[in-house]
């Protein structure tokens, strides 16, 4: 179980580091075109439109030592509830892959994050069949299972709160230095 834990570490990062790069040039060109064809998703697109890149930088980074502490804790103990956490995450993230395949499906265009999406999901379908069978199925496993997948839910919000925070603390520091 151990060589696998740690290889959802590396997807995450060769997958996240294509939105890192890309996000922010991405949705100044396409923000208007996708609210005009789907009004509905300005709620959920208006707070990226003044992301920068150190902002979405710090999301991801919060996400990855998250994951890293995860990842540490369940290799070192093989406990069924961390084992399951791991695996909960797993899921979630392959989840999340999926997701950007249909939202570039949805707007017929290229998203920062599709090609890595694309070529992510192969080898996290195999951590998960590999993994099955390596996880001691019980009730404590489980209730890291849920709570994994949903973790990735919820921590995606707060990460990206914590970019924007971060963005706002750079920008405040920027501001205060050119009046000084």
């Amino acid at each position: 179980m151990d060589k696998y834990i740690w290889l959802l570490v590396v997807i995450f990062i060769f997958h996240d580091m294509e939105e890192v790069v890309g996000i922010t040039s991405w949705i100044r060109r396409n923000y208007d075109r996708i609210i005009e064809r789907f009004p509905s998703a300005t709620r959920i697109l208006a707070p990226y439109k003044e992301i920068t890149t150190a902002g979405m930088a710090m999301a991801v980074y919060e996400e990855l030592i998250l994951l890293i502490i995860i990842c540490l804790l369940a290799d070192l103990t093989m406990s069924p509830v961390l084992l399951g956490l791991w695996f909960g995450g797993l899921l979630g993230f392959t989840l999340h892959l999926f997701i950007h395949i249909a939202q570039a499906l949805l707007i017929r265009r290229y998203i920062p994050a599709l090609y890595t999406s694309i070529l992510s999901i192969p080898p996290s379908i195999y951590l998960i069949v590999r993994s099955v069978p390596l996880i001691p199925m019980g009730a404590s496993s489980i209730i890291g299972i849920i709570t994994g997948v949903l973790g990735v839910a919820v921590n995606l919000k707060l990460a990206h709160m914590a970019g924007w925070r971060f963005q706002r603390f750079l920008q405040a520091r920027e501001s205060s230095q050119r009046l000084s």
